[in-house]
């Protein structure tokens, strides 16, 4: 059991260590004082409104009366010191189980993720200080305590030298070892040993001084920087050991020491004394985050949940539990033990779901008139497109679809690139704007993402006055990056999201290393949240490998070929209407094909729309389709460069032989997402709808290896509530 506990105690320090590795306290530093101000009134309320009902009811527990005899009881000093450790623990609110727990319920970049991340930053630093304070007020302070000078004397310069050794060389040295790996190299394996070493120092170090052994841990862990290319390395080494073997094999240990017997009738006056003063520090906390939120303008029901968010317990919370346990002690110790550990699974079983129920982060514009290509152009007002970029490579094709809009003076385009980044290596989420003389302004090491975006200014550099082009970075995990689109997209109120998207089988034929440490799985997540919460339309965009496809601007002595297949319904008159916005370019050839089955649709078709069958108006989208093709087919009598051709199919077989046939004769091929129309001449099309759903049946089709597209494919998907159609 000794062995057990060793490594579960190991398992905290690793734990706690990974995590300060990938906090950035910096972030407070921008976050102004709304988290100070709540995270002040968490700790205070929390700790005062269980300490002060814990004071009132401590006379009821008499230790002669209910725990045995008092020489059992030498050594401790209160009737009720179970109710120290209890507001202790109820009161403290731990920033890496926050982190975690907002991650893993995809919550981490919303609005209320990032206030409750910086609140349960400040709420921890404080806790932190009053452990340190605690310290020092005894050891100094205290008339009656037994510590020796020497004793005093040791600790003070053991604090120093912590302080020292993590800010003034740990901290130089993690910075020179992160100037010294080149971009794209992993970091030497003798840093890491260094750096574990030195974990385990500091560990000991704070545990001589009185506080815990992770503290030293988290400590040190702060001062190592987050993200790529150490903190990354830190936490992918780390990572699968603990998640997979010592953080179960800790909570395990725990479970095995928990007494879960003790709590019977015999102790059942001191059971619910110490489950009010539990409650006390709960509702204290909830209150204090509620109003003080409120006081500076957080939404009510946001306010709510923000408390409920800092009363999550995990595994922080369990260590210091099971340090208690090992601690010993009477039998009040035990008991009041046991009941932290079931009241904390109380709370995590009742909070983690009641959150997850009550916030919807999609929910602000989800309740937003959608905007679209065909309302924008409608409107004849500017065109604007929030671009997500994943890879340098993902820029030729960008911009020379942008540039194939067409921008003029009059329908000038806005363009907002957005490089998306993984959240590897630190737990807090980051938004970057980047400034424009940032980008384009010399600078002797570019970062990845001024690279990517300086690439995309240049389409504002050959359209002065007539493209405007701001860049973006957002930094979170790829479960709820699809927050950050789709802000951005509500808040500058595009007309258009661009996503890059390609299969595993294309990745794996290319040389871009970065575009092969992505995974595919976390990109159809990704694509299929935006789908589901867009405020405006979504163009799937998947890049050929013709010389047009891999060119950032249109070859001189060659037409850009655009083909559109129109089959019905709101995504295909999208996907026309953004064809439309090239037919004036003059190095664009246009050529609309509408494909007609044998039999009409009836008036009132069911179709199925998300994996949910629904009731369409037929002749209504009909009428609509027809008026946006008359529309286009007005301007090809005058108009060489624009084509337009009916297609009578009579079912899949013929559909796929039609589109096969145009392999080798388009630049760019624009098709809606899905179709109102035959079924007929869709059926069979999906061969591998499975694997690419979000895509499409005809997306689906046309990106497979066995067509093997050698232009590039945009699929439109136009957002409606099912009440539209």
């Amino acid at each position: 059991m000794q062995v057990l506990d060793t490594l579960a105690h190991f398992s905290s320090v690793c734990f706690l260590f990974k995590l300060g590795v990938q906090m950035d306290p910096k972030i407070l530093k921008t976050s102004g004082l709304k988290p100070f101000v709540i995270g002040l009134s968490c700790f205070l309320c929390s700790s005062l409104s269980g300490g002060v009902l814990a004071h009132m009811i401590g006379n009821d527990f008499s230790f002669e009366t209910h725990w045995g005899k008092q020489d059992d009881l030498k050594g401790y000093d209160s009737a009720f010191t179970g109710a120290r450790n209890i507001i202790d623990l109820f009161s403290f609110v731990s920033f890496p189980v926050i982190a975690y727990v907002l991650t893993d319920l995809s919550m981490l970049n919303s609005n209320l993720g990032r206030l409750a991340l910086h609140v349960s930053m400040v709420a921890n630093l404080l806790h932190f200080v009053k452990q340190i304070l605690s310290i020092i007020k005894t050891l100094f302070f205290n008339p009656d305590s037994a510590a020796s000078f020497t004793k005093k004397l040791s600790v003070a310069l053991v604090m120093v030298a912590i302080f020292i050794f993590i800010f003034y060389i740990v901290r130089p040295a993690a910075l020179w070892m992160v100037k010294n790996t080149p971009e794209g190299k992993p970091v030497k394996e003798s840093y890491i040993n260094l750096i574990m070493i030195s974990v385990l120092l500091c560990g000991l170090a704070t545990k001589y001084c009185g506080l815990y052994i992770m503290d030293g841990a988290f400590f040190l862990g702060l001062a190592i920087p987050d993200g790529p290319p150490l903190g990354a390395t830190i936490v992918d080494k780390l990572d699968y050991m603990i998640t997979s073997f010592l953080m179960p094999l800790h909570m395990g240990t725990v479970g095995f020491k928990t007494k879960i017997f003790l709590l019977n009738k015999h102790h059942f006056k001191f059971i619910w004394r110490a489950g009010l003063v539990i409650t006390a520090s709960i509702l204290g906390k909830i209150i204090g985050v509620f109003v003080s939120s409120l006081y500076i303008g957080v939404p009510i029901q946001d306010s709510f949940l923000l408390g409920l968010i800092m009363n999550l317990k995990g595994i922080v919370d369990i260590s210091m539990v099971d340090i208690w346990i090992d601690a010993g002690g009477p039998k009040v110790f035990i008991v009041a033990n046991t009941i932290m550990v079931v009241a904390m699974l109380i709370i995590v079983a009742v909070i983690t779901p009641l959150v997850k129920y009550l916030y919807d982060p999609s929910a602000k514009y989800l309740t937003y008139k959608r905007r679209s290509v065909l309302q924008s152009k409608e409107n004849q007002s500017d065109f604007r497109v929030l671009v997500c970029i994943h890879t340098q490579d993902d820029v030729p094709n960008i911009i020379r679809l942008l540039e194939a809009s067409n921008p003029t003076k009059n329908t000038p385009l806005t363009v907002y690139g957005l490089h998306l980044v993984e959240l590897i290596g630190r737990a807090s989420p980051l938004f970057i704007v980047h400034p424009r003389h940032r980008i384009t302004g010399s600078s002797s090491k570019p970062s990845k993402s001024e690279r990517i975006l300086n690439a995309l200014m240049q389409l504002e550099d050959r359209y002065h006055n007539v493209v405007t082009v701001q860049g973006f970075t957002t930094i979170s995990p790829y479960a709820s990056m699809h927050n950050d689109i789709c802000t951005m997209s509500f808040d500058k109120r595009t007309a258009l999201i661009i996503f890059p998207f390609y299969k595993q089988d294309a990745i794996s034929r290319r040389d871009d290393l970065d575009r092969q440490n992505i995974s595919n799985r976390a990109i159809k997540s990704l694509l299929e949240n935006i789908l589901r919460n867009s405020p405006c339309s979504v163009g799937i965009l998947i890049d050929g490998s013709n010389d047009q496809a891999q060119s950032t601007c249109f070859l001189s002595d060659t037409p850009y070929r655009v083909v559109v297949l129109f089959f019905g319904g709101p995504d295909d008159r999208e996907a026309l209407a953004f064809a439309m916005n090239m037919i004036h370019h003059p190095s664009i050839f246009v050529t609309l094909l509408r494909f007609y089955g044998a039999t009409s649709l009836s008036s009132d078709a069911v179709i199925s729309c998300d994996n949910e069958a629904i009731n369409v108006d037929v002749e209504r989208h009909k009428f609509l389709d027809d008026e946006l093709v008359d529309h286009f087919r007005i301007n090809t009598m005058h108009d060489e460069t624009l084509i337009y051709k009916e297609v009578e199919v009579k079912d899949g077989a013929e559909t796929i032989w039609v589109v096969r046939s145009l392999n080798d004769d388009f630049d760019l091929m624009v098709v809606g997402r899905q179709q109102i129309t035959d079924s007929k001449i869709i059926s069979g099309l999906n061969t591998d709808l499975d694997e690419c759903e979000e895509l499409g049946v005809l997306g689906d089709m046309l990106s497979s290896p066995d067509y093997d597209a050698k232009g590039s494919i945009l699929i439109i998907h136009q957002r409606q509530d099912i009440s539209e159609l």
